[in-house]
């Protein structure tokens, strides 16, 4: 039934911020729009087909796009990779490995894709290091917002509790370049990262890792990005000042990002709402749409009916 109700504008590129940007849209140009921005190491399908749709049939024009250096999008080959062995040591050794980019850049790629699809203002939607990114734009680019909702995400704060072991070491696992080593090794990540209260359908994720192979694959990339997150300073006395609606949701479970990160985002920003997924693990399973997508837009057009036009 969304399939007949809910436009979908094939995948397109954009140039923003003078690099180049894979988007697809979902819904009524003429609705307000909706910017999703993916996580580390993650294609825009991950927010997935269906989810998407649900969104624009709540009544939102929705843009889900590749990050630099993932996707079809943008590369930067010619900047380097640093190895998974110093990103792994930086926290603690603190030796400085300069990025190749920055979060603010992302930030100014997500503004600069507004711009091409002549966006004044949005609804902003991130998730995990998409979070990040939400957040920097809240702080650099305020204007351009109409509501802001951050998930599974974090202030940046150093702090704040660790991942849990298992789901660190997911994350630094070299990515095999071989389509069955991959696809097994994207299986294996997902399992501990979604967890066992709300996991994901295996056969649903082996078919979403096919699509992502299929798109190509870029762990050099991953690399560079996993590095801009790490980089990036504490935006707690930054986000302060935000005043922008925000909603920050949160999985109750999640073993790479503790929900005291979450809590810490909402206590960080003024006036913004905090919403607990139960059993919510990093991901964002099929069981948790409907609160997650009832969230978003509930909180959108709260936000739409308190700013000024």
């Amino acid at each position: 039934m969304l399939e007949k109700l809910v436009g979908h504008t094939p995948a397109a590129i954009a140039r923003a911020n003078g690099i180049e940007l894979c988007y697809e849209a979902f819904g009524n140009p003429s609705d307000p729009p909706m910017l999703l921005v993916m996580g580390l190491a993650s294609q825009m399908i991950l927010w997935e087909d269906d989810f998407c749709k649900q969104l624009a049939a709540e009544g939102f024009w929705v843009v889900r796009f590749d990050n630099r250096d993932i996707g079809k999008s943008t590369k930067f080959p010619k900047s380097g990779s640093p190895g998974a062995l110093s990103l792994l040591l930086t926290p603690f050794t603190r030796k400085f490995i300069a990025p190749s980019y920055t979060l603010g850049d992302m930030a100014a790629d997500t503004v600069g894709l507004m711009d091409a699809l002549n966006i004044a203002r949005a609804h902003l939607v991130g998730a995990s290091m998409g979070g990040m990114i939400a957040q920097e734009v809240a702080i650099r680019y305020p204007t351009r917002l109409l509501s802001l909702t951050s998930i599974m995400s974090t202030t940046g704060d150093t702090k704040l509790p660790r991942s849990e072991p298992q789901a660190l070491a997911v994350l630094f696992k070299a990515t095999p370049k071989k389509r069955d080593s991959y696809l097994k090794r994207y299986a294996e990540t997902w399992k501990v990262l979604a967890g066992d209260v709300m996991p994901l359908d295996p056969a649903h994720t082996f078919a979403q890792g096919e699509l992502g192979y299929s798109r190509g694959i870029n762990p050099k990339g991953v690399a560079r990005q996993l590095k801009a997150v790490i980089a990036a300073p504490d935006r707690t006395p930054e986000l302060a000042r935000v005043t922008v609606p925000t909603l920050v949701m949160h999985g109750s479970k999640d073993p790479l990002v503790p929900i005291a990160h979450g809590r810490a985002t909402a206590h960080a920003i003024p006036g913004s709402n905090f919403e607990v997924i139960e059993g919510m693990g990093h991901a964002l399973p099929r069981a948790a749409w409907p609160q997650l997508i009832a969230g978003i837009a509930r909180h959108a057009r709260a936000a739409a009916t308190s700013s000024p036009a």
